[in-house]
């Protein structure tokens, strides 16, 4: 006989089988379980609009940026490029003016001096319209325009040559995450091989000419390098230097210079584990890439 038996009367029959004491237990899995499949992770959950004034124009707007430590970092490549869970950052990276057409990375933002300002207005904001390059969400296509735009503006203001490789890099960065993207569509092959080919073959490019800035500003300019007006936070010396290697042996450019590089920053006192590991690594397929080629 059950502990509940005969309230049938009262209409509480068929209690057979009920748990006088809850295991709190088994009771908290089940809910934990239950909030994970009800759990829906969107790409807006982890953005908020945030307001500039540009410093071009004077203009204020809202972006849409990633809130800071929300995303997940999962891993790193080798040439530095971060891969996070569940949101790609890198379509976020890039503050455009809609009104005047300025657009500049995050860590570049600030104030310009009036020739810049007038180079920016002359060469720009004269021919600039205003397509839709934002939303709730920022499309892969719109993030590359608007890593153009950041590039095309570091070269009509005269911007560092580190900041325009650092551009470069970046952009490069993202034509990686746009084929890791087209891997995961459902579309057809022929299609998916011909923008992977695209997608990979201005990456290369990105890459050849981040190797190229880099090295220029290696001999002209001083550390930190790529920093932001009045900014002390850069790449140093042994991260420029790492950087110049491994660009150079992933597009293929000054191999010989790059094994030279790598050997010295396998040396330094300055790099960190993560790069003299990889440096390694590369010295070694670039030492019988050489040899078989001599």
């Amino acid at each position: 006989m059950g502990l509940l038996d005969g309230l049938g009367d009262l209409g509480f029959g068929n209690l057979e089988g009920i748990s006088l004491f809850e295991d709190k237990k088994e009771d908290d899995n089940k809910k934990e379980e239950a909030k994970k499949e009800t759990v829906v992770i969107r790409e807006e959950d982890f953005l908020y609009d945030k307001t500039f004034e540009c410093p071009v124009c004077g203009n204020k707007f809202k972006q849409r940026i990633v809130r800071a430590g929300k995303a997940k970092l999962l891993s790193q490549d080798r040439d530095l490029r971060p891969i996070y869970e569940h949101i790609d950052v890198a379509k976020y990276d890039v503050i455009l003016c809609s009104s005047c057409g300025y657009a500049v990375l995050p860590r570049f933002y600030g104030a310009l001096p009036k020739t810049y300002r007038d180079l920016i207005r002359k060469n720009i904001s004269t021919k600039f319209t205003n397509p839709n390059l934002s939303g709730s969400v920022i499309t892969y296509e719109q993030a590359l325009t608007r890593y153009k735009m950041a590039l095309l503006n570091a070269v009509v203001r005269h911007g560092k040559n580190s900041e325009k490789a650092y551009i470069c890099m970046k952009t490069a960065w993202l034509l990686r995450n746009m084929q890791d993207d087209l891997e995961k569509k459902n579309i057809p092959e022929s299609d998916k091989l011909k923008d992977m080919t695209l997608y990979r073959t201005q990456e290369m490019e990105y890459l050849k000419n981040a190797r190229e800035g880099f090295a220029k500003a290696r001999s002209e300019e001083v550390p930190p390098f790529a920093s932001g007006p009045g900014s002390d936070k850069g790449l140093n010396t042994a991260t420029l230097d790492y950087l110049i290697g491994i660009l150079g042996f992933e597009s293929g450019t000054a191999e010989a210079d790059s094994y030279r590089i790598l050997q010295d920053v396998v040396n330094s006192g300055q790099a960190t584990k993560f790069q003299k590991e990889n440096a390694s690594e590369v010295i070694v397929i670039l030492k019988e890439k050489i040899q078989s080629e001599g």
